[in-house]
């Protein structure tokens, strides 16, 4: 039984709607408040995780359930809670499952995650690096290297292992960035029918696409493991959502630490590089919050109580600065990469390795054919964010050291 001596967590403000600003000060300051808060959103309650060792704690308690079945009503509104839609008789994603489902689901994922398709995929990653760099080689005077680099790398590679071809990535990309950062909820709403209707129509007609992902699930429909056209749709859907854009936010983020510094101290090995993206995995996380869990039961954490049925949030780029070793406010290589961005236990993110992988080679291949390319000192880095997933939207640079 849980004690009447349980602290009560403090309500908190949190930028909830996207818009043109970085919520990060905003998601720091709320865990500098307390290790557990509170955020309203969407007339409910959240509680959120801040603190770096109860993060840990809660990423791993299996009395945070995943289960996309224990959502409250008030987060099945249309374009309030993704992994909520549609529900879960209906189709179960991987980020919001639990037990044998998600085990399933998981395991179906998985040969598209292998460490020797990363190898495969590496290769191709490169290549559409270097292409993509050969077209702003020609470029004088400044760049928006989000729209010139940072995001279409990601999209098109996405878009490859998915099989969609270039004439439906613009499909993607505009579904996406209405779902995601719209700050009209009946916007976002349409595009997340939009975005299942477009994968739904390529499902029921895959002479549209390319051998990849989509094809492979379509394969398994009439096999064993009895995949339904439902789960190809939300899978896939599903995928689109957190394949390509967060990586595009990581790479962007990891060249604007390196473009702010002089030449000399950038990362010059493959080591360098590693340690590079791990700090900004660890300082710049493309998702602040993880995922929402839901408590099964009234929990003590940390001497807080998280009531039964409450929606739960792990604030991850709070957890990743508590000072409990020193000051984790500066960026630092050296630090060892010790943050939880990619999650912890059962749903540790499938696709980190590769996320790792896209940013590793679009930083090497960037810094090795532009060594002298800084940021502009007349256009400023702009960002679009809310407490769930941020960007850059425009990163201004010069890429020869020369003009001025």
């Amino acid at each position: 039984m849980i004690s009447d001596e349980l602290r009560e967590a403090p309500h908190v403000d949190m930028p909830t709607v996207p818009a043109p600003v970085d919520c990060m000060p905003m998601v720091l300051a709320a865990g500098r408040v307390a290790p557990i808060v509170k955020v309203d959103y969407y007339g409910g309650t959240n509680w959120v995780v801040c603190d770096t060792e109860l993060a840990r704690a809660a990423l791993t308690d299996r009395r945070l359930s995943k289960d996309m079945a224990l959502a409250p009503e008030w987060m099945r509104i249309p374009g309030v809670m993704l992994g909520a839609q549609p529900r879960a008789e209906v189709a179960r994603a991987m980020v919001m499952s639990e037990g044998a489902d998600h085990v399933r689901i998981r395991r179906l994922h998985g040969p598209f995650f292998t460490p020797r398709k990363v190898a495969e995929w590496g290769e191709r990653l490169v290549r559409l690096a270097d292409g993509l760099l050969d077209e702003l080689a020609a470029e004088s005077g400044e760049v928006n290297l989000v729209e010139r680099f940072t995001f279409p790398l990601p999209l098109r590679f996405f878009s490859e292992l998915l099989g969609v071809p270039p004439q439906l990535q613009p499909v993607l990309r505009k579904v996406t960035d209405e779902i995601i950062f719209s700050q009209d909820q009946a916007v976002r709403a349409t595009g997340v029918g939009a975005l299942a209707g477009a994968v739904a129509e390529w499902a029921n007609d895959p002479s549209q696409l390319r051998n990849g992902l989509i094809t492979g699930l379509l394969d398994a429909v009439d096999t064993d493991d009895a995949v339904t056209m439902n789960e190809v749709v939300t899978w896939t859907t599903g995928l689109v959502m957190a394949g390509y854009e967060s990586t595009a936010s990581l790479i962007a983020s990891a060249s604007l630490e390196a473009l702010r510094r002089p030449p000399a101290q950038r990362p010059r090995t493959e080591a360098d590089v590693d340690d590079w993206i791990e700090e900004t995995l660890r300082m710049q996380p493309p998702l602040p919050h993880a995922t929402w869990r839901f408590a099964t039961e009234d929990i003590n954490l940390g001497g807080y109580l998280i009531p039964q049925s409450a929606p739960v949030q792990v604030n991850l780029a709070s957890a990743n600065r508590c000072p409990h070793d020193g000051d984790r406010d500066d960026f630092d290589p050296d630090t060892g990469g010790d943050h939880i961005s990619f999650g912890l236990g059962h749903h540790y993110c499938l696709g980190a390795p590769l996320a790792r992988l896209e940013a590793r080679i679009a930083l090497t291949a960037l810094l090795s054919r532009f060594p002298d390319a800084r940021l502009s000192e007349t256009s400023e880095v702009r960002w679009e964010s809310d407490w769930i997933i941020r960007r850059i939207t425009a990163l201004p640079v010069v890429l020869t050291g020369t003009d001025s």
